[in-house]
């Protein structure tokens, strides 16, 4: 899976925990995988235990136990995929069923590509703190994938055949048949004049465009989405009624 991906899928289990359902994201990989993790809960702004260790069946069972418990608590376990899949043979039960449910293979990258001489050398190109744009995108995009009435309409930066700057324009989140475009801004959009501008010529072309553009912060995505969902929802509805 690449970092795009996985983070879609914390996106996703963070969506199925905030309607209280228990799900432990379950981490097959090492060290990469729980830095990968870390960042996205710095991004998140949330807390979380993360459980590991060689008896791979009370950590499971721990987890799951404190899962089912607090549903809306994240709650990780790091294996490695050897103890996983050993764990996982012939099992049935309800503890199977939710490793599935939150299971993440996470690899490590490739090692930088001519390091310098005095870098460490379990340093990875990739090993970065994950983008707080993208992961508010995701949570963004999984959000409206989960909901009847936005799923499979919403397409993660969509270019447009119209220039905006240098390059042709890209949107956050469109969906072209219902002219609708979300674009997710953190706080510096509006604390800097020049971002704050630019925002304004972007929407402008994206109305001379057809669109109906709906702007949301990057904060309150990441706090709970669901308030985002319903802007989005309006603005579909008014799509919907002008036909």
């Amino acid at each position: 899976m690449s970092d795009d991906s996985i983070l879609r899928r914390f996106a996703r289990d963070r969506w199925v925990r905030l309607h209280g359902t228990p799900r432990v994201t379950v981490l097959v990989g090492g060290a990469y995988a729980r830095q990968l993790y870390l960042s996205w809960l710095a991004l998140d702004g949330t807390t979380s235990k993360i459980l590991e260790g060689e008896d791979v069946d009370r950590v499971i069972r721990e987890a799951c136990a404190h899962a089912i418990a607090s549903p809306q608590e994240s709650i990780a376990v790091v294996v490695s995929l050897p103890a996983i899949t050993s764990w996982r043979a012939q099992r049935t039960d309800r503890l199977a069923a939710m490793v599935d449910e939150g299971l993440v293979r996470v690899p490590d990258p490739s090692p930088m590509i001519d390091p310098p001489p005095d870098a460490p050398t379990h340093r990875h190109a990739s090993l970065l703190p994950l983008d707080a744009r993208s992961a508010a995108e995701a949570v963004m995009f999984e959000a409206l994938e989960a909901t009847a009435a936005t799923a499979g309409r919403f397409q993660l930066n969509e270019r447009l055949a119209v220039r905006f700057g240098p390059t042709a324009a890209e949107v956050d989140l469109l969906s072209r048949g219902d002219r609708v475009a979300i674009e997710i801004d953190g706080i510096h959009h509006f604390a800097d004049p020049e971002c704050y501008r630019r925002d304004r010529r972007k929407d402008l072309l994206l109305q001379t465009q057809g669109l109906l553009v709906v702007r949301v912060l990057a904060e309150d995505v990441m706090r709970d989405p669901r308030a985002a969902v319903n802007v989005v929802c309006q603005a579909l509805a008014y799509r919907a009624g002008a036909r």
